[in-house]
């Protein structure tokens, strides 16, 4: 794959993964004030969602340093 075509790919997951997790952290917010019986089931599945969101983030922060590393 051509290396300004990966980059490109990355810079744009990157921008994907960040909205993403604006996104949940702005639910999370909103679920602190649902009644506790609410908030149980919604907050594990959104919680779960997040944890992959930083693995994904982590990974991808992985592969910007490869991208970089290619470019010397």
């Amino acid at each position: 794959m051509d290396k300004r075509l990966l980059r490109k790919k990355v810079e744009s997951a990157k921008v994907r993964v960040t909205d993403a997790r604006t996104t949940i952290e702005a639910l999370l917010a909103e679920i602190r004030v649902l009644p506790r019986a609410e908030k149980m089931t919604i907050s594990s599945t959104v919680e779960d969602a997040f944890e992959k969101l930083r693995a994904a983030l982590s990974d991808l922060q992985e592969l910007e340093t490869l991208v970089k590393g290619d470019r010397d």
